[in-house]
């Protein structure tokens, strides 16, 4: 089955902006504009419609414009493909209020982590030059306390810092 155009859902209101026009006639890059389509295929569009032609510019009648693109706008393919769109758009949308109301979540992690410490980690992590430690029992505690650490170290990247900076030059 064939792309359907991207302009079909919009043809209502190109069909407004082509009546609202001032001219009784319609060149090409008007109808690319409106149609939001390349040179080709406005030329395209318009073939069945040109009635002046300027040098090697066509200038399609609006009028006429307008009617064949009212019939194409009620065709049947016209009308499957807005539907098709409406469906495709309701059920993004219901995935996305579904992901909003059930967000997935590792860790359940309360208030009080958001404005973690290092000073404050919970029991089990360790930090010092060159290496963190994190003891748990269970996986969903590792979970925690990575998160904790995690959290601890954006608010305080500089203790950070200086907590795990290995001495390069030890003096012994």
């Amino acid at each position: 089955m064939p792309a359907k155009p991207a302009w079909f859902p919009n043809l209502p209101s190109i069909l407004a902006a082509l009546r609202a026009l001032p001219k009784p006639f319609v060149d090409r890059p008007t109808v690319e504009s409106l149609l939001g389509v390349g040179r080709r295929r406005a030329q395209q569009i318009m073939a069945p419609c040109i009635t002046e032609q300027i040098g090697s510019n066509c200038l399609a009648d609006r009028d006429l414009l307008i009617t064949h693109l009212d019939r194409m706008a009620r065709g049947e393919a016209v009308h499957y493909e807005v539907r098709r769109r409406q469906k495709v758009a309701a059920l993004i949308d219901s995935l996305r209020q579904d992901r909003l109301r059930n967000p997935q979540l590792l860790v359940e992690a309360p208030v009080a982590i958001v404005t973690k410490k290092l000073a404050a980690l919970p029991d089990g992590i360790t930090i010092g030059p060159g290496r963190i430690m994190i003891s748990f029992e269970e996986p969903q505690q590792a979970l925690e306390k990575l998160l904790a650490l995690a959290m601890a170290i954006g608010n305080d990247f500089e203790g950070f810092e200086l907590a795990t900076q290995v001495d390069a030059n030890p003096t012994t």
